[in-house]
């Protein structure tokens, strides 16, 4: 038998010859890796493209505000007047600006002024962060900052300017680079999130009419919102400061949650913020002497937009649930299908050998070596049935009954006379009783007793502890 044990493993295991082939092998994956290459090339010509736009946007004509009347100059322009010497006052007490910053309007144009500033300084140091290590993810924030401050400078440009009565034309040069960066960043988005996206877009979508509908109602009906707001005790500049940071953060999460995975929380509390907002509009409108009815319309949209984002945040909570519930069962269900690695016993083993000639009888030496059940009986561990009859189900229990004759033979033999070996980690299963902690125990130490349980009982077993947990 020994020497019939050593032939079989020097022809299984050929241990010549795994140097010289091993690095041939190891080599070979080495020289194939173009595609992270190609997509860090991309990312690096973009970050270089983005750079170079943000750069070129400092010396392009735009919209500046100078006391609320808008003038074509570029925005290297404006900062080396400003710190010139040319202010009309200053923001926060430090940051130069041409409108007055005592009013909230001045303060806001300031503010957005300076944010346009810094995105743009972030898109730069970001993009060039991007071009040298051709990371996507910082790509990715660089495009964020661009369209984002393009887009508020774009929006509170025109707001503003409107509310004052000195402009009611959008630039068109802001515009227009908001509007690449955000195509850039929807691409981004798809490219990462594929399909989910769409939710995420819409959600956006969804939020910008809510924006859009509040500053119509800023810009068109300013004397109708102050003379309600006075009625609660609060002045207009504070109204318009609280509307302008709940339009802004509102537009940036929706903007943040094109990339971001997770979020459905947030998401519902900006809703619900939304939702008030748009109720305290509808007030306003039926309060309000106003004279067409466009008062109301904008206050119906923005309440309506909130509240449809509500229902189907609500809906994608539930949908997010079951993907994750089916994903379990499938889990369990598919453990089957992968074949488990063959325990090799010194029979089977026995089995596989050549015969080299010899007497007959050696086949009589090899069952010595694996005694059988007779030879060698194995006492067996007693198990408390409760006056279960094994195979005619004379005490009732709700799982075995589900089970068919097969099944049911197979657990018995299984779980309770315990033919295939005993299970320390896993409880006895008492028919009839409460077996909670059994199927708990089962699932936590199933890798390493899968093998000895047929595929249709461990479905089984899976749907009684799913509907019992």
């Amino acid at each position: 038998m020994s020497n019939n044990t050593n032939s079989v493993e020097f022809e299984v295991v050929p241990c010549e010859g795994l140097p010289e082939t091993l690095p041939e092998t190891a080599d070979a994956p080495q020289t194939e890796p173009p595609a992270p290459k190609k997509k860090n090339a991309a990312c690096r010509i973009f970050s270089l493209l983005l750079v170079a736009v943000s750069v070129a946007a400092l010396f392009l004509p735009v919209q500046i505000l100078k006391g609320f009347a808008p003038e074509s100059v570029s925005l290297f322009a404006a900062i080396t007047d400003l710190f010139g010497g040319n202010a009309t006052s200053t923001l926060f007490g430090v940051l130069p600006v041409y409108t007055d910053a005592a009013v909230v309007e001045g303060m806001l144009a300031g503010v957005v002024f300076y944010a346009l500033v810094a995105a743009i300084a972030f898109t730069v140091v970001f993009g060039l962060i991007a071009l040298i290590s051709g990371k996507v993810c910082l790509f990715r924030t660089a495009t964020f900052f661009f369209a984002t401050g393009f887009g508020t400078y774009a929006v509170c440009g025109y707001a503003l300017t409107t509310i004052k009565g000195t402009a009611t034309e959008l630039d068109l040069i802001t515009v227009a680079l908001a509007a690449v960066g955000a195509l850039l960043y929807l691409v981004l988005a798809f490219s990462k999130k594929g399909k989910k996206t769409f939710a995420s877009l819409f959600q956006l979508i969804f939020s910008l009419v809510f924006v859009a509908a509040t500053v119509m109602v800023l810009n068109g009906y300013t004397s109708e919102v102050a003379t309600a707001v006075e009625g609660f005790g609060l002045t207009m500049d504070l109204t318009v400061q609280i509307l302008a940071a709940v339009i802004w953060v509102v537009a940036l999460l929706g903007a943040i949650r094109l990339l971001a995975k997770k979020g459905l929380a947030l998401d519902m509390i900006r809703y619900i913020v939304q939702l008030v907002v748009g109720a305290a509009l509808c007030y306003v409108a039926f309060t309000a002497n106003a004279e067409d009815n466009m008062l109301l319309i904008y206050a119906v949209v923005a309440a309506a937009v909130s509240l449809l984002q509500i229902v189907f945040c609500v809906l994608q909570g539930k949908s997010g649930k079951k993907k994750e519930k089916k994903a379990v069962e499938e889990t369990v269900v598919e453990e089957p299908v992968q074949e488990p690695v063959p325990e090799f016993t010194a029979e089977e083993y026995a089995e596989a050998l050549p015969y080299d000639g010899g007497p007959v009888e050696g086949v009589e030496i090899a069952q010595e070596v694996n005694p059988t059940f007779t030879e060698n009986p194995i006492e067996p561990t007693p198990v408390n049935t409760a006056g279960y009859d094994f195979y005619n189900s004379k005490s009732f229990d709700p799982f075995i009954a589900i089970l068919n004759m097969e099944e049911r033979n197979q657990f018995t033999e299984l779980f309770i006379l315990k033919y295939k070996g005993i299970m320390p980690e896993i409880p006895d299963y008492v028919v009839g009783g409460e077996n909670k902690e059994f199927f708990r125990k089962l699932f936590i130490y199933l890798g390493q007793y899968r093998d000895r349980i047929p595929d249709g009982l461990l479905a089984k077993i899976y749907q009684f502890a799913i509907r019992n947990a």
